[in-house]
């Protein structure tokens, strides 16, 4: 994939990621309080990473 830098305008996929790591970080932080299983997180984690398209991290 060839991606041109634009920093007036970037990628799409660059967006997907930004949110996606914003989304991940939330979900981490309330695992790691405890306030929602392994489980859940795991599921919620595949799932917001197929909606924007991205690999998704392991907690």
């Amino acid at each position: 994939m060839n991606t041109t830098y634009n920093p007036q305008e970037p990628s799409a996929v660059l967006i997907n990621e930004i949110k996606y790591y914003m989304a991940f970080s939330a979900l981490k932080n309330l695992f790691l309080k405890g306030l929602i299983t392994k489980e859940n997180c795991d599921k919620a984690n595949v799932a917001i990473a197929e909606k924007y398209g991205v690999l998704e991290y392991y907690i």
